[in-house]
C-alpha cells in the first residue's frame, strides 16, 4: 500500500508542489526582508516595564487577589501577612467575606491587614454594586494602598510570589542609596587611571563591573540618533549610536542616567531628582535642552556637552532577556530575519517600518497565504484524482 501511494501519480505531483512551495516560501522571505529594508524592534509601549525597581529593592509590599465561591476573597502577600483584628501565626494567604449591598445600591469592603516586619497597616477597598439582575453583582478594586500583582490569581508555588527577605536590601538602602552611589563615583576617580577606560561601550561596562562590587543596581543603554530617512550601521534606529549607564537610586525611587564616557548625570533645572534616559529624550524631543542641568560626577571628559550630544537620546533603546527556547530561537532567525526580538526601543519618532509588531504580523499573514495556496492546490489534486478514478469507462462499441 506504502509502495503503491509513493509511487502514485498524484503523490509524485504533490511532492514537485511541496518542493516548490519551499522554494516559494524561502524566496519570498528573501524579497519581503529586502522590500522591508529594514531590521525591527518592539516599541515600549508601557514604562512600568521598564523603569520598575529592581526586585532586590522592591520592599513594596504586594498582594495577589481572587474571589472565590462567590463571597470570599483571598489575599495573598509577598510577605508573609496577618488580617487586623486576628490573632495567630502570619500566614502566606487568607480568606475574607465580601459583603453585598442589601438596601444601597453599592457596598464598600474593607480589608486591612499587616505585614511582617511592617508598622504600618495596609488595606484594599473592594465595591459591590447591584446590577440589573440580582443575581449579579459587580465588584471593583476602588483603592488599593498595596500593588496587586494578579487579580483573580493565587501561586502554586509560595517561592513563585514571595521574594526572599535575604534578597532585598537593608531599611538603609531601602530610604537612600546615596552612600553607594557615591563611593562608587569616588572609587572610579580614584581609579580611573587603571580602569582601561576607552569607547562608550568599554566605558559603561567598566562603570557596571563597579556598581556590582557595590551592590549598586546599574543597566547599560544604548542610545541612537536618527530617523527613517537616516541609516547607519545600526541598521533598526539610524545614527549616531553612544552608550551610557542607568543606576538605581532609592532616594529619588527611579533609574536614572550616569555617562561614564563624559562624566555627567543629569538633571530638570525645575526638579530635584535626576533624569532617565526616556526623561531625556521628551526633553530633547520638544527641543527644550537648555532646561536640563548636567552634574559633572566623574573625572572623564568633565566638559558641558551641547544640543548635539543629546540627539544621541532620540532613540532609547533597552536590551531584553534572550529567549530560553531555541526552537524558538532559531525559527526567528530563519523565517523572521529582520526582527530582533532582545530589543525593546522607545522613541518619540518611531516609524512603522522600525515596528517588530507590523514586521512579524504581516510577515506572518504572507506565510500563511502561501500556505494556503499550497493546501488548496493539494487538496485540488487530490479530488481530480478521485473523480478520476470513479468515473465510470466508457463501454466499447
Amino acid at each position: 500500500m506504502i509502495k503503491f501511494v509513493l509511487e502514485s501519480y498524484s503523490f509524485r505531483r504533490i511532492l514537485v508542489i511541496t518542493a516548490a512551495f519551499v522554494v516559494l516560501l524561502l524566496l519570498s522571505s528573501k524579497v519581503f526582508d529586502l522590500l522591508w529594508k529594514s531590521n525591527t524592534t518592539l516599541p515600549i509601549i508601557t514604562l512600568g516595564t521598564i523603569y520598575s525597581a529592581p526586585q532586590e529593592y522592591d520592599n513594596i509590599s504586594r498582594i495577589n487577589l481572587k474571589l472565590i465561591s462567590g463571597n470570599k476573597v483571598v489575599i495573598e502577600g509577598n510577605k508573609r501577612l496577618r488580617l487586623k483584628d486576628e490573632t495567630g501565626n502570619f500566614e502566606y494567604y487568607d480568606t475574607l467575606k465580601i459583603e453585598y449591598p442589601d438596601n444601597t445600591f453599592e457596598k464598600t469592603n474593607r480589608f486591612f491587614f499587616q505585614f511582617e516586619d511592617s508598622p504600618y497597616l495596609d488595606s484594599v477597598y473592594l465595591v459591590t454594586a447591584k446590577s440589573e439582575d440580582k443575581n449579579i453583582f459587580y465588584k471593583q478594586i476602588f483603592y488599593s494602598s498595596t500593588i496587586i500583582d494578579g487579580l483573580n490569581y493565587t501561586s502554586t508555588n509560595p517561592s513563585d510570589f514571595r521574594i526572599d527577605p535575604s534578597k532585598l536590601v537593608g531599611t538603609d538602602l531601602l530610604l537612600n542609596n546615596d552612600t553607594v552611589i557615591n563611593q562608587v563615583f569616588d572609587y572610579f576617580n580614584n581609579s580611573i587611571d587603571t580602569l582601561g577606560l576607552a569607547e562608550c561601550g568599554t566605558n559603561s561596562m567598566i562603570f557596571q563591573r563597579i556598581c556590582d562590587k557595590f551592590g549598586l543596581p546599574c543597566r547599560i543603554i544604548n542610545l541612537q540618533g536618527g530617523d527613517i530617512d537616516q541609516v547607519g550601521y545600526f541598521e533598526n534606529i539610524g545614527y549616531p549610536l553612544h552608550v551610557v549607564c542607568e543606576i538605581y537610586s532609592s532616594k529619588f525611587h527611579k533609574w536614572y542616567v550616569v555617562d561614564p564616557s563624559y562624566g555627567f548625570r543629569f538633571m530638570h533645572w525645575q526638579k530635584n531628582d535626576y533624569l532617565n534616559a526616556v526623561e531625556i529624550c521628551n526633553i530633547h524631543t520638544f527641543r527644550r535642552e537648555d532646561e536640563i542641568h548636567q552634574d559633572s560626577i566623574l573625572f572623564t571628559k568633565r566638559s558641558l556637552v551641547g544640543k548635539d550630544y543629546f540627539k544621541y537620546y532620540e532613540n532609547v533603546v533597552f536590551t531584553r532577556q534572550e529567549w530560553k527556547n531555541k526552537f524558538l530561537r532559531k525559527l526567528a532567525s530563519v523565517f523572521y530575519t529582520n526582527f530582533t526580538y532582545y530589543l525593546t526601543v522607545f522613541s518619540n519618532n518611531y516609524p512603522p517600518i522600525k515596528n517588530g509588531f507590523y514586521y512579524v504580523g504581516i510577515k506572518t499573514f504572507m506565510y500563511f497565504f502561501l500556505f494556503i495556496l499550497y493546501t488548496n492546490l493539494s487538496m485540488l489534486i487530490i479530488i481530480k484524482r478521485l473523480f478520476e478514478v470513479k468515473k465510470p469507462k466508457t463501454p466499447k462499441t
